[in-house]
């Protein structure tokens, strides 16, 4: 068979949820030369099996083509098959210069953003990508004033950031208990969100404790765009990984990432995140219990859109890259009653922010991508 009809059998296979023999297709696909075929296999073995994972990207053929290489040294960089610093930093710039603008964004948003070496390779992205450089406003980020720098210099400052510990938060409250971390995102990964994954928003809704389902309500009048398993790329895995070191959990037990957009006049209003066992059933049985809650805010909120915590008299300011962890639940599931909370309504100006809940056993948003890790 060629490829056409390796892919056509994969779609057939596919649609009538045979999953393994759609895979089986697309990996003969893959070694028959389709690089998207070839890619799709690799992750969906990925997570189960992530050195076979790479051993099969590495048998192709097209091997050697930089978007394959791009997504061996992701799959390999997040399943800890790499730990060499220096090595990932020297190949996300190598790929880079190859035109693999994904891998100029990764180094970007592990760099300082008042560094040359920031300015450095946002002036790579202007060149090869000139709309990427507008969409992300690199051009407010970037400090025209500082030295010129080069690519020994970002391979040594990147290598000391992949790898790089939590910064320590601030407890706000020991009760709950609620947790701020300060500057967790950058600028440049705010806005990164925001461009990459608004064009998925559509209007925010609420669980239906009957049918599982969600549905519109008043009570939550933002938006949200779902970032599921096909959506995820670096930076997302990267912010899962954040997540689950900031609450002592695994990366599987999260599950996917909201993007969510209030305009003016919108908010949430006080809610509970952890799950009613009775009357949450559908939504109980993806990983149990919504133990904990992560709140990353995508930029600086002047008037209104506070998160509050009506029992508590706390106020947290939305303050672009600062995340907001707090305990939804206790050991046993039951939820805790300090933690409901709301979404103030915002005044003047858009809110962003970026949501994350944990739950108390493995989601499938967290098995697809990261197994039992």
């Amino acid at each position: 068979m060629n490829i056409q009809q390796l892919i056509a059998k994969a779609n057939k296979a596919h649609a009538a949820n045979d999953i393994s023999l759609a895979m089986g297709f697309l990996k003969q696909a893959g070694e028959a030369g389709d690089i998207n075929a070839a890619l799709d296999y690799a992750y969906y073995l990925s997570h189960d099996k992530p050195i076979e994972s790479v051993q099969y990207l590495e048998s192709l053929s097209c091997v050697e083509s930089p978007i394959v290489q791009y997504h061996k040294l992701l799959i390999a960089y997040f399943y800890d098959l790499i730990t060499d610093s220096n090595c990932v930093a020297k190949s996300l710039i190598d790929l880079g210069e190859k035109g693999v603008i994904e891998a100029y964004l990764v180094v970007l948003s592990y760099l300082e953003q008042s560094s040359s070496e920031f300015s450095f390779i946002s002036n790579k992205v202007k060149k090869i990508a000139p709309n990427i450089f507008s969409q992300l406003k690199l051009n407010e980020l970037v400090n025209d004033k500082i030295s010129e720098s080069n690519k020994e210099k970002v391979a040594q400052s990147l290598e000391t950031k992949l790898f790089e510990l939590l910064p320590i938060p601030t407890t706000l409250d020991e009760r709950l208990p609620i947790n701020l971390f300060e500057s967790m995102l950058s600028d440049f990964e705010c806005n990164y969100l925001i461009v990459k994954f608004s064009g998925l928003l559509q209007p925010s809704m609420v669980v239906d404790p009957i049918t599982g389902q969600g549905r519109i309500d008043k009570i939550r009048t933002s938006y949200v765009a779902l970032i599921s398993p096909e959506h995820c790329d670096w930076l997302t895995r990267k912010i899962d990984k954040l997540v689950a070191k900031a609450t002592e959990t695994r990366f599987c037990q999260g599950e996917a990432l909201n993007l969510l957009r209030y305009v003016p006049g919108q908010e949430y209003k006080p809610h509970y995140d952890a799950l009613n066992r009775l009357q949450d059933v559908k939504t109980f049985e993806d990983g149990g219990q919504r133990t904990k809650t992560a709140i990353i805010y995508l930029n600086t909120v002047s008037e209104g859109g506070n998160t509050t915590f009506p029992k508590l008299d706390i106020r947290v300011s939305p303050i672009k890259g600062n995340m907001l962890v707090f305990n939804n639940s206790d050991d046993k599931g039951n939820i805790l009653t300090n933690s409901y909370h709301a979404g103030e309504l915002t005044q003047k100006e858009n809110k962003w922010l970026v949501t994350k809940w944990i739950r108390e056993h493995k989601t499938n948003y967290g098995k697809f991508l990261y197994g039992n890790h």
